[in-house]
């Protein structure tokens, strides 16, 4: 059987109440509005003329894990640091979510190694359904050079309020090169894909709550401290 505590020290529901009240402000938050990840599995893959971004997507998801990150951003994103150090055979996935803030003319560059080609899509949040898909047959190699042509861009008009995800997939049957992405907004210079850099253009993160274990401890310390001078008065 529960007893309620106010059976037990009357008169302290307004001291349970403000307990409960601290609790609660100390539960999660929701999801960040910006957040990125980068996901290698192995892979043999080859993109075929005809494939679309879906049929990419679900060839790296169907492939062994080797290693997936949530990062600050994505830039210099290797094997070496993301994949155990695995360089030959594998597939790459990245992926930024975010909620926009600002709206403008948004563009996207790729400088990486896919020797075996690689695809871009941009997906609505809402029902996962793909706005906008480039995929790329050819051997990607940008020679660390972002005036090279295998360089690739997408550009897309953003209005405030829109929340999209978007993901680039690449295959890469050696050496393991760095994959970067960088923006630009209404012609400004490029930046990379990064917390820092792309933060200020989407709808702020709440702000950080600080470890619960000092709340709690108030929290009870004054139910605990409201009980005692009951005893004491009641005594």
């Amino acid at each position: 059987m529960v007893v309620p505590f106010d059976s037990i020290f009357p008169g302290h529901s307004v001291l349970v109440t403000l307990a409960t009240a601290l609790l609660l402000a100390v539960l999660p938050l929701s999801a960040r509005a910006l957040s990125f990840q980068a996901d290698f599995v192995n892979s043999t893959y080859q993109v075929q003329a005809g494939d679309t971004f879906s049929d990419l997507l679900a060839e790296h998801q169907s492939s062994t894990l080797i290693q997936s990150t949530v990062a600050t951003g994505l830039e210099d994103i290797s094997t070496a640091v993301y994949a155990s150090g695995v360089n030959t055979d594998y597939s790459i996935l990245l992926s930024v979510t975010m909620d926009i803030a600002v709206a403008g003319t948004y563009h996207f560059q790729v400088g990486t190694d896919w020797g075996r080609g690689g695809a871009t899509a941009l997906v609505d949040s809402s029902d996962n359904s793909v706005m906008s898909e480039l995929v790329r047959t050819d051997d990607i190699w940008w020679a660390n050079d972002w005036s090279h042509g295998d360089v690739f861009e997408t550009v897309f008009v953003f209005d405030p309020g829109d929340s999209y995800t978007l993901l680039w997939v690449g295959f890469e049957g050696c050496c393991g090169g760095t994959s970067t992405i960088r923006f630009s907004v209404d012609g400004s210079a490029y930046l990379p894909l990064t917390d820092s850099n792309f933060g200020p253009f989407t709808t702020p993160s709440p702000s950080p709550i600080p470890e619960p274990g000092t709340f709690l401890l108030l929290a009870f310390g004054l139910v605990l401290l409201g009980v005692d001078g009951v005893f004491r008065r009641t005594g």
